[in-house]
């Protein structure tokens, strides 16, 4: 019989031959505490990529598919699906992958398996340089995640590089981790906008999909003030007489004025669908 698990129970064990880490939480039903919903993940221990997996419980078997949502009439079409029954400590069953079918033995651990044994072999791998007049920026990739980032090089002082390379250390970092946990769908680039003497300025678009109703799309924008040792949080930071709101009003009311020229009389449009049917 399968206990009620009301929290997470991380696991680690083989898919074949193949070691890896396993982590699930467990939702029972209100009318029944011997069944009911799970969601977590797994990786391969080699590649350190988290696959998504959604299923159901009883007091006999889990199943456990890929993705972010779970129906039954899923299960068939689903390209990974795990079969498990609960003995002890361990999870034992088969793994269906695509049109194979693999043994699978896991054991509970009190192992985290992110902070624990992920996140400290993510390693950063030089690639290659580039030139902005008398400043280098580095380039480097995540091992596992493989996504890029910069570093500050030669014609940058010891000062700047103590500071900011630290900073994009740990930027580069938590985008590497969140690119583990949505891989199936992680996307990032970047556009350097400045580099000088002065200044460091870079903008980074993203989108991901990480489970719920729609993807998130976007940009961040990193300054660097290279002069005072700071990461530039707010324009005003540098132009504190300036009054931006006032300087960017004119252009707001100009805005307001196009769209009404060319917005249609909702009221005159409701009333003319209504009556001719459209």
């Amino acid at each position: 019989m399968l206990p009620i698990i009301s929290w997470s129970q991380s696991y680690v064990g083989t898919v074949s031959n193949y070691p890896i880490h396993l982590e699930l939480s467990s939702y029972p039903h209100d009318n029944d505490s011997t069944s009911g919903e799970l969601e977590g993940y797994y990786f391969y221990d080699s590649k350190l990529i988290s696959i998504p997996l959604r299923g159901r419980y009883n007091d006999e078997s889990i199943t456990l598919i890929d993705g972010y949502y779970f129906s039954p009439d899923r299960v068939s079409d689903a390209d990974e699906v795990f079969q498990l029954t609960k003995n002890g400590n361990q999870l034992i069953g088969h793994l269906t992958l695509k049109e194979e079918t693999y043994y699978v033995i896991l054991t509970e651990t009190e192992e985290e398996p992110l902070e624990e044994f992920r996140n400290p072999k993510l390693t950063f791998i030089k690639d290659s340089i580039v030139n902005y007049k008398d400043k280098q920026l580095v380039w480097f990739h995540e091992k596992y995640s493989k996504l890029p980032l910069f570093r500050l090089g030669n014609g940058f002082s010891k000062e700047q590089r103590t500071v900011f390379n630290p900073i994009l250390d740990a930027i580069h970092l938590e985008d590497a981790k969140d690119n583990l946990d949505c891989n199936s769908w992680f996307e990032i680039s970047y556009d350097i906008n400045l580099v000088d003497s002065k200044f460091i300025s870079y903008l980074k678009y993203y989108s991901v999909y990480c489970g719920g109703a729609h993807p998130s799309h976007g940009n961040i924008a990193y300054n660097f003030n290279l002069e005072t040792l700071e990461v530039i949080e707010k324009i005003e930071s540098l132009f504190p007489k300036v009054d931006f709101f006032q300087k960017l009003k004119p252009n707001m009311i100009i805005r307001k004025l196009i769209y009404r020229k060319n917005a249609k009389p909702l009221l005159t449009t409701a009333i003319g669908n209504t009556k001719h049917g459209i």
